[in-house]
């Protein structure tokens, strides 16, 4: 089975594909841990894609978690199951807020992360916040056509904790750990 997460940042994508993992054994790729430990160069976005290309072609099953909507297309063609997370934006705004200052604390706290990313309460981070707060509007934009061509039966649209769960149960029914 390959899964991609996708929705906005603070709707739970990065807690859900280690979720998965955990219950599935299926090799899970953050795609956050694996951005941040670059120079965001132009270089680096085709290293990017060129790991997730590897990285969905060693594996027969796999979860990956993240928007990157560059490199979307090439996930979705290759997946059996999308899960996207919907959040209200006042939700996800808090919960990025609540884990940033979790992490200041104790960078333990997102192991999805680069080793060595370091997150500054600075422009570039109120930058990210209005980048959470516009999310749907993007995603209207963005993310809709790249989902329109999506079979349904393929896609799923996840927006409270108890579809988070009967998602994950139906995953792990499945192809339970062994």
């Amino acid at each position: 089975m390959k899964v991609v997460l996708i929705g906005n940042s603070g709707t739970g994508k990065s807690t859900l594909a280690r979720q998965i993992h955990a219950t599935t054994g299926w090799p899970l790729l953050a795609l956050d841990r694996l951005w941040h430990a670059t120079d965001y160069s132009e270089a680096a976005k085709i290293r990017f894609q060129a790991a997730q290309t590897a990285f969905m072609a060693t594996h027969a099953d796999w979860v990956i978690d993240g928007n990157y909507t560059g490199t979307l297309p090439a996930r979705i063609a290759q997946a059996d199951f999308i899960i996207w997370l919907r959040t209200p934006r006042v939700v996800a705004m808090a919960r990025v807020l609540r884990r940033s200052l979790a992490f200041r604390r104790d960078p333990r706290t997102r192991p999805d992360m680069a080793p060595g990313f370091e997150e500054h309460l600075d422009r570039e981070y109120l930058a990210f916040l209005a980048y959470v707060w516009g999310y749907d509007a993007r995603a209207k934009a963005t993310l809709l056509p790249l989902l329109a061509a999506v079979p349904p039966a393929k896609l799923r649209i996840v927006q409270t904790p108890m579809q988070k769960a009967a998602i994950l149960g139906e995953l792990t029914a499945k192809n339970p750990l062994k």
